[in-house]
């Protein structure tokens, strides 16, 4: 059955299911196919004008055309920091981590390609491997709030919540009201086992202007921990289906109904599912 919650950081980052890479980068079909129209162009590196156009393309595009770029020089940073952030935002956050770390051996102090590696890690669920990046990013950028928020997520992966709760106090010290940090703050909350809380939260986050659709279903899941399943039910069928809805009203009354719920929410939770 379907698991109702949104993994914890769907608002900042998202979680991939995608297995990890040894060795050489693969490129999708998709991905090959692009490589392959365009190096049938040109074998002879990108200019700078050319590497300045493509930000202007679709993520898939830049992503082949990043791709042909790292294949062949390993050793260009440029393309390896491009690539590696493209992938992650396609889902691809475990290569992307695999590209950064290879990039990093060259280019040790690189607080770029260190935060990409970080928050490639958090996004393939790996957040206990990222901890050490971002204690060293945070000291180059002490004032992003998505490095602070992103941090958060990294430890409540290792299994280290209150420190995790203390890190989305200060991204939201830095960005007061923000949607994404609320509803990453809550989950910490609703997987300790405070729905209540967790709810008081996700109701700020559902306020706000930019809050995302993972803010209300997260709300809803809120309730239904706390048996308000016909409220739970009226704020999740906002973005889903009504078939959807119910197989994860389903969800949690199964989960309810284990004697190690709180558990299995953090197991499926912190899986990414």
């Amino acid at each position: 059955m379907r698991a109702p919650v949104s993994a914890i950081a769907l608002v900042s980052l998202v979680l991939s299911g995608c297995g990890a890479t040894t060795g050489a980068t693969r490129l999708t079909p998709q991905e090959e196919s692009l490589a392959q129209e365009m190096q049938a162009r040109s074998l002879a590196p990108a200019t700078a004008d050319e590497r300045a156009a493509i930000r202007n393309q679709d993520l898939l595009t830049q992503s082949a055309f990043w791709a042909e770029a790292y294949q062949m020089n390993p050793g260009d940073r440029e393309a390896a920091l491009e690539l590696a952030t493209i992938l992650r935002q396609l889902g691809g956050a475990a290569r992307a981590a695999d590209i950064a770390r290879q990039a990093l051996a060259l280019y040790p102090d690189d607080m770029a390609l260190l935060t990409q590696y970080a928050l490639a890690l958090t996004a393939s669920g790996q957040g206990a491997q990222a901890v050490e990046s971002f204690n060293r990013v945070l000291q180059s950028q002490p004032a992003d709030w998505r490095l602070y928020n992103a941090y958060g997520v990294a430890l409540e992966q290792a299994g280290r919540s209150d420190r995790a709760r203390t890190l989305f106090h200060e991204a939201l010290a830095l960005s007061p009201g923000e949607p994404a940090i609320l509803t990453n703050l809550a989950m910490s909350h609703m997987l300790a086992g405070d729905p209540e809380a967790a709810e008081r939260l996700l109701r700020q986050a559902v306020d706000h202007d930019r809050a995302a659709p993972e803010s209300r279903q997260n709300l809803a899941l809120a309730l239904a921990l706390q048996g308000r399943f016909a409220e739970a039910e009226s704020v999740a069928a906002s973005d889903l289906p009504a078939n959807m809805v119910a197989a994860n009203m389903d969800f949690v009354r199964d989960l309810m109904s284990s004697p190690r719920s709180w558990d299995r929410l953090r197991e499926a939770d912190l899986r990414g599912r």
